[in-house]
């Protein structure tokens, strides 16, 4: 379980650590023995554990950060997808300019107001 808290926090248990230290308490993981914090070899374990787990995460970053640049250049769009198709949207948006409000346009559609407000101020795809 420390591993999985070292993993998922990378830099937030080591801190708890040392502000524990500070105020004069220890820490000792009764069940690994090897991750007796109040010992110099403990403390150098946690300290090795945290390192590897920070490299690790920059991993996923630079991966995922890669991943997206792959995507957008293949044309993906990111996000969420659209509630409406782009014809829906062209209609929706007809509506609007002949004065028919929000609200009637989203029941029609089944949508919210908010999707057909933001066509109304050219936020929406």
């Amino acid at each position: 379980k420390v591993e999985q808290t070292l993993h998922q926090n990378e830099g937030s248990f080591g801190g708890q650590v040392k502000r524990i230290a500070d105020r004069g308490s220890a820490i000792k993981v009764l069940d690994k023995p090897h991750l007796d914090l109040t010992s110099k070899m403990g403390q150098g374990l946690l300290a090795l554990l945290s390192a590897m787990a920070e490299d690790e995460r920059e991993r996923i970053v630079k991966r995922a950060n890669e991943g997206r640049a792959v995507a957008k250049r293949a044309g993906r769009k990111m996000g969420r997808p659209s509630a409406l198709s782009e014809h829906q949207i062209g209609r929706a948006r007809e509506r609007l300019a002949a004065g028919e409000i929000c609200r009637a346009i989203a029941l029609d559609k089944g949508v919210s107001k908010s999707t057909i407000s933001r066509l109304q101020r050219g936020q929406g795809s």
